[in-house]
């Protein structure tokens, strides 16, 4: 409790059941989250803004599902959907506006809507590698890298993967500072962004491939991943923030329009959840509340594979007891000739 605001925290909220392994083995596996817990919940009642964020839609946008509103909640973000075309403007609420992979184009007049929004100090994230927003986030600063990203680090995409389902590097900055250490944020299917060095936004780069990745150009007709002679090598931004220190206006692409999809965080852990509520805090000018990872209670097992499993046998129950006895009789043999 913190003057009007209070708090409720749960049993379930201290110790989570994963019900995922519990019906797929048997057996529960319960973790220890009562410290993200309490964190969270001193944050939202000691807070004295709320901030709304809208989601686009009319375009085939996809909607958050609950890790991210969950996670928005958390940093005292509250979501609400927008339809520019029957609103006809951006309301006067809105701390910040998100664009989640439209699958058609906006309109003209829902261009010019957004373009003046952020012209005079808005806040927007864009998650899309289609050219629907070009014209948008060119007034930012921004521009499409021709081709599809592939990676040839291995530690930057999951093993047995495409290389196109990459792991990039995570910067470490107030913008980022949400995310939690050792998680990762997940982008397959991705584009490179460029950078436009006159431009009245200042860049700060959030993802990065690799320094081995090249971007390919002709994808869409292309048979292998095989780099092409013509294709860019070398370290691509994935994500990029854009501020405009004079109107206040703050821009985060993330080239990728899977990056907030359910099952991609999910294969992170909450780490695209993480980095959502992290730039969202940093749109607000909000202080990020620490994400501290659950704790697992399950002891964890030693799986020995096959292949070691048969020579450790042989060496325990074989070789050791017959190295000890010649050993002793050795040793007997010596005693008694003395």
């Amino acid at each position: 409790v913190s003057g009007d605001n209070s708090d409720v925290l749960s049993y379930n909220d201290m110790y989570e059941l994963d019900l995922e392994s519990y019906y797929s083995t048997g057996s529960a596996n319960y973790s220890f989250q009562a410290e993200n817990a309490i964190t969270s919940g001193i944050a939202k009642v000691t807070r004295e803004t709320s901030y709304q964020l809208y989601e686009l839609t009319g375009h085939g946008e996809a909607a958050l599902s609950g890790d991210f509103t969950d996670t928005l909640n958390n940093a005292g973000v509250t979501t609400a959907e927008l339809n520019l075309t029957t609103a006809g403007s951006i309301p006067a609420d809105a701390a910040a506006v998100l664009i989640n992979a439209p699958g058609a184009d906006l309109t003209d007049a829902e261009t010019t809507i957004l373009t003046d929004y952020v012209a005079n100090g808005g806040k927007l994230f864009v998650a899309t590698d289609t050219p629907n927003l070009d014209t948008l986030l060119a007034a930012c600063g921004m521009a499409r890298q021709p081709g599809l990203l592939i990676e040839t680090d291995t530690d930057h995409y999951p093993y047995g993967y495409p290389q196109t389902y990459l792991l990039p590097t995570l910067a470490s900055n107030e913008i980022t500072a949400g995310v939690s250490q050792n998680m990762m944020v997940y982008t397959p299917i991705a584009q490179g962004i460029t950078t436009d060095a006159d431009s009245e936004f200042s860049f700060t780069d959030l993802l990065t491939t690799g320094d081995a990745a090249y971007s390919m150009e002709n994808y869409a007709t292309a048979e292998t991943a095989q780099k092409a002679d013509t294709d860019p090598e070398g370290t691509f931004a994935v994500a990029v923030a854009a501020e405009n220190v004079t109107t206040g206006a703050r821009v985060v692409w993330v080239n990728c329009p899977n990056l907030l999809l359910s099952n991609i965080n999910q294969t992170v852990s909450g780490g695209n959840a993480q980095f959502l509520g992290s730039v969202v805090n940093w749109m607000n000018g909000e202080q990020t509340t620490a994400v501290i990872s659950a704790k697992s209670m399950s002891a964890a097992s030693l799986s020995v594979p096959t292949s070691a499993a048969i020579p450790l046998g042989v060496l325990f129950t074989l070789v050791l007891p017959i190295v000890c006895i010649i050993a002793g009789a050795v040793v007997c043999v010596v005693r008694r000739r003395r």
